[in-house]
C-alpha cells in the first residue's frame, strides 16, 4: 500500500498583520483617504474573487499592503468578521508603535467609523485566504508580464508601472 505524506502549509502570523476597517464609504473612496492620510500609494487590481482588491508596496519599510473589500454581492469574505467592511492586511515587518500609529492615523479619517486589530486566531480561513489571495496576485503579475520581442538599437524598453 502506497505510504500517504500530508503537507501541512502554514503562514507565519508574525509576518502578516490585519487591521479591519468599517466604513459606509466605496472602495475608491476609501483608498484614495488611506492614501492621503497614510502616504500611500494604492492601486486598483483585478477583483479578487468578488471583493475589491487594492495593493501597495512600501519598499523604504519593505512591507506589502493589501485593502480588500470584505463584503462581495452577496457573501462576506471572512464571515467571523460581519461588522467589517474591509481588511487591511500589511505583509511585513510592523513594530507595535507602528501599528499603533496606522491604527491612530485610519481612525483619524473622517468617514471611518471604527480601525482595529483581527487577531488571526478568530479568523478560522485565514491560511486559505492568504494562499487563494497570493495565487491571484501571481496571476495579476503574470499577466500584466510583457513579453519582450527581439529589440533593435533605437527602441527602447517600456517601463511596466503596477
Amino acid at each position: 500500500m502506497a505510504k500517504k505524506i500530508f503537507l501541512e502549509t502554514r503562514s507565519e502570523p508574525t509576518l502578516f498583520t490585519l487591521f479591519g476597517i468599517s466604513c459606509h464609504l466605496k472602495d475608491f473612496r476609501l483608498s484614495y483617504l488611506l492614501n492621503k492620510k497614510l502616504e500611500l500609494e494604492f492601486v486598483k487590481m483585478e477583483d479578487f474573487r468578488e471583493y475589491s482588491f487594492y495593493f501597495c508596496r512600501d519598499d523604504d519599510r519593505y512591507n506589502s499592503y493589501y485593502l480588500l473589500g470584505n463584503r462581495g454581492q452577496e457573501s462576506i469574505l471572512i464571515s467571523d468578521l460581519k461588522q467589517t467592511d474591509y481588511l487591511m492586511l500589511v505583509e511585513g515587518p510592523v513594530k507595535k508603535t507602528q501599528k499603533d500609529h496606522l491604527l491612530l492615523k485610519i481612525r483619524e479619517i473622517q468617514h471611518i467609523l471604527t480601525a482595529f486589530e483581527v487577531r488571526f486566531e478568530t479568523v478560522k480561513n485565514f491560511d486559505q485566504i492568504l494562499t487563494d489571495l497570493e495565487i491571484h496576485l501571481m496571476y495579476i503579475l503574470k499577466e500584466a508580464k510583457i513579453k519582450y520581442s527581439p529589440l533593435k538599437k533605437q527602441e527602447a524598453l517600456p517601463c511596466l508601472k503596477i
